[in-house]
C-alpha cells in the first residue's frame, strides 16, 4: 500500500514560445479533435454534450499508453480566448475530480507563450488501485516514471503544436 509520503500530487507544465497570433493558437488548441495531432499520448477526442469548445461541454478523450489503451469523460472548466483552455477529467467512480489540463496562451512580441499544464491534486481511483498493489519503494518508482513521461510528453505537444501553428500560418501566408 502506498504510504502517506510518498508524493502523489503531480503540478507540471511545459511551454514554448510560438510565432503566430494568441488567437490562432487558442483555436488550435481549443479543438480536442486534433489533440492525437500533438500529444504522444492522447489520439483524439469527441464532443459528447454541450457546445463545443465552451464551459460545462463534455468530451471524450482517448489515450494510448504503454500497456493499454483508455477513454476518459472531460468537462471543459475554463474557455477564456484567447488566454486560457481548460478541462478536468472526471473520475471513473463517485469521487471528486482532481485532474486539471489546460493550455494559457500569453501575448509576447512577435507571438505569444504556450504553456501546457497538468495539476493532479489527489490520485485518481485507477492510479490508487495500481499502487495499492505496490511496495513504498515500487510505488515511487512507477509515480516517478509516470511524472518523467507525463513531462516529456507535454514538451513534446506543446512543441508540436507550435510547429503546427507556424506551418500552417506560413502556408496561409504568413498571416
Amino acid at each position: 500500500m502506498v504510504e502517506p509520503e510518498i508524493d502523489t500530487r503531480f503540478e507540471l507544465h511545459a511551454a514554448v514560445h510560438v510565432h503566430a497570433d494568441p488567437h490562432t493558437v487558442y483555436d488550435t488548441v481549443s479543438d480536442i479533435t486534433r489533440m492525437g495531432e500533438w500529444s504522444p499520448e492522447n489520439t483524439g477526442g469527441e464532443w459528447l454534450t454541450g457546445t463545443p469548445g465552451r464551459p460545462g461541454s463534455r468530451f471524450l478523450g482517448h489515450n494510448r499508453g504503454e500497456r493499454n489503451d483508455w477513454t476518459t469523460e472531460c468537462e471543459i472548466v475554463e474557455a477564456e480566448r484567447p488566454g486560457l483552455f481548460s478541462w478536468k477529467v472526471h473520475s471513473s467512480v463517485d469521487a471528486a475530480d482532481t485532474s486539471v489540463w489546460s493550455f494559457e496562451i500569453t501575448p509576447e512580441e512577435n507571438g505569444c507563450l504556450l504553456t501546457q499544464r497538468y495539476v493532479m491534486s489527489e490520485l485518481r481511483h485507477g492510479l490508487r488501485v495500481q499502487l495499492d498493489e505496490l511496495s513504498e519503494r515500487q510505488a515511487s518508482l512507477f509515480l516517478a516514471r509516470r511524472r518523467a513521461r507525463l513531462e516529456g510528453g507535454m514538451r513534446h505537444t506543446v512543441h508540436a503544436v507550435k510547429r503546427t501553428v507556424e506551418h500552417e500560418r506560413a502556408a496561409a501566408g504568413g498571416r
